[in-house]
């Protein structure tokens, strides 16, 4: 018997690209799936949308707590042995499912991700995202402190949900910025990874989504990830924690200087020499 995929969409106030996301889902031709979108209190038409699918999809709807508890909610609800996440304004290729499981099965994988295209609010241009790191990931969230390992995040990825015991659920404490590599980084502690050589997300960058925040909420929430890996991983020695610091600000440094954020850049540097925890 095949096993069944549930798909989690979290929304708000995603009107204007939900539909195409969905229908992307819907598309796949893997069968054995259960859509599951979770409203996280929109105030657009959103809702009078997915009336749509009434029938076809379950429609979870819940205050505005943010993408990591509307996930949960959807993990929650799935009955699904694997677990795929999809933002509602990225768009699936009609065969991710099926790659990805069947690579997952034959390899016997817990977390699989792809290539994907990074496109802007229009559909014009493009960037290419390339998959790299498979196997024991979770060294790389140490090696590359601000690097998203897992590429393209949860629209690229199916999961197994049994490791969500060993590893939790999304944290929400994150309010953006770092919420995925937290919620990987932990989970790739337990996962075997593997990926598609192949574009199968189409990742859609606009002014309201997480990636299009500032340079500043990205650095304050990959140091917030940063302790908390410090705080979890008891194996990491002090020598091993003050590298993985100063590379972090070393990166972040670099980033900020490149915009001329000439304060930031100070501030990073400075930083480099001043325990973890500050």
């Amino acid at each position: 018997m095949k096993s069944l995929v549930s798909i989690v969409i979290p929304n708000h106030n995603g009107a204007l690209f939900l539909l195409e996301a969905i229908t992307s889902a819907i598309e796949q031709d893997y069968p054995y799936t259960e859509i599951i979108v979770v409203d996280d209190g929109s105030t657009d038409n959103s809702l009078e949308l997915l009336e749509i699918y009434k029938g076809s999809i379950e429609v979870i709807c819940a205050e505005n707590f943010g993408a990591a508890s509307a996930r949960n909610l959807g993990i929650m609800a799935a009955k699904g042995d694997f677990i795929a996440f999809l933002d509602s304004d990225d768009v699936w290729e009609k065969n991710k499912l099926s790659l990805q499981l069947e690579l997952m099965e034959k390899s016997q994988l817990d977390l699989v991700y792809c290539d994907g295209k990074e496109f802007g609010g229009n559909g014009e241009n493009f960037v290419l995202h390339k998959a790299v790191y498979s196997g024991d990931c979770y060294q790389y969230f140490k090696r590359f402190p601000t690097r998203a390992i897992i590429e393209l995040g949860c629209s690229s990825s199916i999961i197994r949900r049994s490791l969500l015991y060993k590893s939790g659920l999304f944290d929400t404490g994150f309010s953006g910025p770092a919420e995925d590599w937290d919620f990987f980084r932990r989970y790739c502690k337990y996962a075997k990874v593997g990926f598609c050589d192949q574009v199968l997300i189409h990742y859609r960058k606009h002014a309201s989504n997480v990636s299009a925040r500032s340079l500043e909420e990205h650095y304050l929430g990959n140091r917030r990830a940063l302790l908390k890996m410090f705080a979890e991983d008891s194996n990491l020695d002090a020598a091993e924690r003050r590298h993985i610091w100063m590379n972090f600000h070393f990166i972040s440094a670099k980033s900020f200087l490149k915009t001329g954020y000439v304060v930031h850049f100070l501030r990073s540097i400075a930083r480099m020499c001043l325990p973890v925890t500050m």
